[in-house]
């Protein structure tokens, strides 16, 4: 794999295209597959952090590219080798809210996820949405996190209830690959040690292409119940889906 840098750079974002050169970018580099939200591309003299993977448009064709940000040194201009790393994990949350989409709430949840999820998984990087109750933006963002963008987790908050605004669970149930029912028996219990009101809960766990996806409560306090029992299980199971072989039983 080579990456070819058109200016020096440091300590800065910019726009990395594929396959070939692109009037916006700063660089471009050969495609490599593996490439996925929070990798790495390091060339030996710049560490740079695949961020967000965007397309930009040339003669009427859409053109692959990763925004990324320097992580550590400067680039050179020319052509050089490089290699992909991965150091952590990559999450995103979606937080659906017909008010916090209108900038009337603020979104607690999301940064909840995060903050509870980094007390025992070392993550690279993450990103949160806010965005109403409408399942067609929902489908599209949550496709775009996990077939286009590639994080490992994907965590929603809010609309698991059965109220007519509630369609986290009916939205993101036909998109799995595969449905996780023990994730979702696991929330079920822990959300019911603290009020019997956790049965009304429809959320669904499960995978998408290569990410986890897990449907969450609203509140913070709920998050962090439900991402508390969830923990022990997370690293083992994004391991299994990335094609880990080691004995389950270790």
């Amino acid at each position: 794999m080579k990456i070819v840098w058109k200016k020096q750079m440091a300590n800065t974002q910019g726009i990395m295209s594929l396959y070939d050169d692109h009037p916006l970018a700063d660089a471009w580099t050969t495609p490599h597959e593996a490439i996925r939200s929070g990798y790495y591309i390091d060339d030996g003299s710049c560490q740079v952090q695949c961020q967000s993977r965007i397309s930009l448009v040339q003669g009427g064709m859409q053109h692959p590219a990763w925004i990324y940000r320097i992580m550590k040194g400067e680039s050179l201009p020319g052509e050089f080798g490089c290699q992909i790393r991965k150091k952590g994990y990559s999450v995103a949350w979606i937080t659906l809210s017909d008010k916090g989409a209108r900038g009337e709430r603020k979104d607690t949840s999301g940064p909840t996820i995060v903050e509870v999820i980094q007390e025992k998984i070392a993550l690279s990087f993450s990103l949160g949405v806010v965005i109403p109750d409408e399942p067609d933006l929902l489908r599209s963002t949550l496709m775009d996190m996990c077939l286009f963008q590639g994080f490992d987790f994907v965590f929603t908050t809010g609309g698991t209830g059965v109220s007519p605004r509630d369609i986290t669970p009916n939205v993101t149930s036909p998109l799995l690959d595969l449905r996780l029912e023990g994730f979702e028996r696991a929330m079920t219990m822990a959300s019911m040690a603290k009020t019997p009101h956790g049965m009304i809960s429809r959320a669904v766990a499960g995978t998408l292409g290569q990410s986890i996806v897990v449907n969450l409560p609203g509140s913070p306090k709920a998050v962090r119940e439900n991402m508390t029992v969830l923990l022990p299980a997370l690293q083992h199971t994004i391991h299994k889906l990335h094609g880990d072989t080691s004995d389950c039983g270790r």
